[in-house]
C-alpha cells in the first residue's frame, strides 16, 4: 500500500538533497514542504523536532527525525533497503574511515556555514580548527575516492555516493571550502551529476 509521505527541509540543505535524491532513485513520491525560517526556535516550524535540525520526513501522519533515518524509512518504503549499500556495509578500514570522514565533513560543512555566511562571525580559534578540519577530510577524499569507489561494490545504490556528490555540489554553492583544485571530486561529481535524481534536485534558496 502507498505511503503517504512529506519531506520537509531546505531546498540549500546538502541533507535534504540527500533525502530527496534517495526518495528519487528509490521511486517514493515524496511531496517537499520548504522550512522558510531557518533561524527559528519553534519545533513546531521543524515539524516538532525538538533539535531544530531537519530534514524530517512524515510518513502516515508520524514523523521521522534525521536524514539517515529518512532514507532508511524510504527504503524501507520501497522494499529497498537490501538494494543499498549503507554505513554499516562497510567492512575495511578504508571504508569505515571513508563513511566516517564523509559524515565529519558534512556535519562540519553546516557548521561553517552557519559562522560564516548565516551569522557572519569572524573567525575565532574554535571556528578555524573546525574549517581545516573540513578542509583536511575534503583532501583526504580526493586521495582516497579511486580506492574507495573499487571497494563500494555489490549494491546498486550507495548512501556514500549521494553524500558525496551532495557535499561536494554544496560547496559551490555556499563556497567555505574551494575544491576547484581537486579533479577526482570534481569528476565524480560531474559524472553524479548526470543522473535523472541530481537533475530533479538542484540546490535553490528557499523563500
Amino acid at each position: 500500500m502507498p505511503h503517504d509521505l512529506e519531506l520537509i527541509g531546505r531546498q540549500s540543505s546538502h541533507y535534504t538533497r540527500v533525502s530527496r535524491i534517495f526518495a528519487h532513485e528509490l521511486g517514493v513520491d515524496v511531496r517537499f514542504t520548504p522550512i522558510v525560517d531557518l533561524m527559528s526556535v519553534d519545533a513546531a516550524v521543524f515539524a516538532g523536532n525538538p533539535t531544530l535540525r531537519l530534514p524530517i520526513l512524515r510518513i502516515d501522519g508520524e514523523t521521522v527525525f534525521g536524514t539517515s533515518n529518512i532514507c532508511r524509512v524510504l527504503a524501507r518504503s520501497a522494499g529497498r533497503e537490501a538494494d543499498v549499500f549503507w554505513p554499516e556495509d562497510a567492512d575495511t578500514p578504508l571504508l569505515l574511515n571513508a563513511h566516517e570522514v564523509l559524515a565529519s565533513a558534512m556535519a562540519v560543512q553546516v557548521e561553517v556555514v552557519m559562522h560564516e555566511r548565516v551569522a557572519q562571525r569572524p573567525a575565532d580559534s574554535v571556528s578555524i580548527k573546525r574549517k581545516q578540519g573540513l578542509v583536511n577530510s575534503v583532501r583526504w577524499l580526493e586521495d582516497h575516492l579511486d580506492a574507495v569507489q573499487a571497494s563500494l561494490t555489490g549494491k546498486p545504490l550507495r548512501s556514500f555516493d549521494i553524500g558525496l556528490f551532495c557535499l561536494v555540489e554544496h560547496f559551490p554553492f555556499r563556497n567555505p571550502v574551494d575544491v576547484s583544485g581537486m579533479p577526482r571530486l570534481a569528476a565524480f561529481a560531474a559524472a553524479f551529476g548526470q543522473r535523472a535524481s541530481a537533475q530533479a534536485t538542484p540546490y535553490l534558496f528557499d523563500a
